[in-house]
């Protein structure tokens, strides 16, 4: 989760107010390691039944909803 902390520190953003969106499981428990939100999108690399024993917290079937988790 290097980078992604790294991306978060030089954006002044705490990992936990940070979604993070990926296909496949690396991506999934690099969210969980770094502290961020682990959303999976469906669209991508890994089917569901892959991602849900990656900590997945959310699905999301097309990009649009990703407006869901902005405020």
């Amino acid at each position: 989760p290097t980078g992604a902390r790294q991306i978060a520190a030089r954006l002044k953003i705490k990992p936990a107010e940070i979604l993070f969106l990926g296909d496949s499981g690396t991506d999934m428990k690099t969210a969980i390691s770094a502290k961020m939100l682990p959303v999976a999108a469906l669209w991508g690399f890994k089917p569901r039944a892959e991602l849900e024993h990656d900590g997945v917290q959310a699905f999301i079937d097309h990009p649009k909803e990703l407006l869901a988790f902005v405020t």
